[in-house]
């Protein structure tokens, strides 16, 4: 009996050998990872013995997108360059050998390092992608800024829409977000679905199935989801006017405009304010929050 995840896909697959003889594969696998320098229709393969037919596979991470071509900046990557990439470094905080919570290096592409907050706790590894608590650091950015991030990992900061990007997109994930109000309550939203498009395709939101603590409601899916990122020099929203300008005062997935705002300007106490830092109805409607932090994991094993 073959044994599989929820969101794993089934498959049995006839194939003939360097010998001439006919065999079959079979087993369950998670259903997004092709051969890696594959494009056009592919058969994919995660790992040995463990197939999926995949449309298409685009980008150096083997993303299998079922569709019918790549974009220009998801074609996959076969330059000398990618055959130099190790595999074997931590792409983010899950494949780090260590348990304690710290600023850490992290390689999102495979062979550029960069740091990193890591929470560690209840035998889960966090890799930290937005981190804010006293709003030193201005969130009012620019497109370039949001892109390679900014702020600094031992205090507050946005990891980088790039990075981001290459760690979400490498396999399955999960985000997770803390928000603390100034009476020093929290709550957790949860999602176990992200994904960060690339940079060509405006770092395109993909969230899904909510969990949340009691008192918060899911006003991030609603607004957001599916949208692209937008910041005061780049106006990608849905909005007749310019959200990240008119309300927020920083980058963010904004649809028509906003019910969650976690980019926003920091207040330094409670207040009701629609360009503050706030997740609509928590703890009331445009409540200024004290803490918010964004935390993406792995949810199924790293390909090899």
């Amino acid at each position: 009996m073959t044994h599989m995840h929820a969101t794993d896909v089934c498959f049995t697959h006839k194939y003939v050998t360097k010998t001439q003889e006919v065999s079959f594969d079979y087993g369950c696998t998670f259903h997004q990872f092709c051969l890696s320098g594959s494009s056009g229709s592919v058969f994919g393969k995660r790992r040995a013995g463990r197939h999926l037919v995949c449309q298409t596979c685009c980008n150096s991470t083997d993303i299998c997108n079922i569709k019918s071509s790549c974009e220009p900046e998801d074609s996959c990557n076969t330059s000398s360059s990618h055959e130099t990439k190790d595999s074997s470094l931590p792409r983010e905080c899950d494949d780090l050998p260590y348990s304690s919570s710290g600023v850490y290096n992290i390689y999102p592409d495979g062979s550029t390092p960069v740091q990193v907050y890591c929470i560690m706790a209840n035998n889960e590894k966090w890799t930290v992608i937005q981190k804010r608590f006293n709003g030193l650091v201005d969130f009012d950015r620019t497109w370039a800024d949001y892109k390679r991030g900014f702020g600094s990992v031992s205090g507050e900061y946005w990891l980088g829409n790039d990075y981001i990007h290459q760690i979400s997109s490498s396999t399955g994930h999960k985000l997770s977000i803390y928000l603390e109000d100034f009476t020093e309550h929290f709550v957790y939203a949860n999602f176990s679905l992200f994904n960060l498009g690339n940079q060509h395709r405006k770092y395109q939101l993909t969230i899904d199935n909510f969990a949340g603590s009691s008192g918060i409601s899911d006003y991030l899916t609603g607004e957001h989801n599916t949208h692209m990122f937008s910041t005061k020099d780049q106006d990608n929203d849905n909005y007749s006017n310019h959200c990240a300008d008119l309300y927020s005062k920083g980058g963010w997935w904004y649809g028509n405009c906003l019910n969650v705002n976690l980019n926003g300007p920091y207040m330094a106490g409670p207040v009701h304010n629609k360009s503050a830092m706030y997740w609509y109805g928590w703890p009331s409607s445009y409540y200024s929050l004290k803490k918010s932090t964004m935390m993406i994991k792995r949810i199924s094993e790293r390909p090899q």
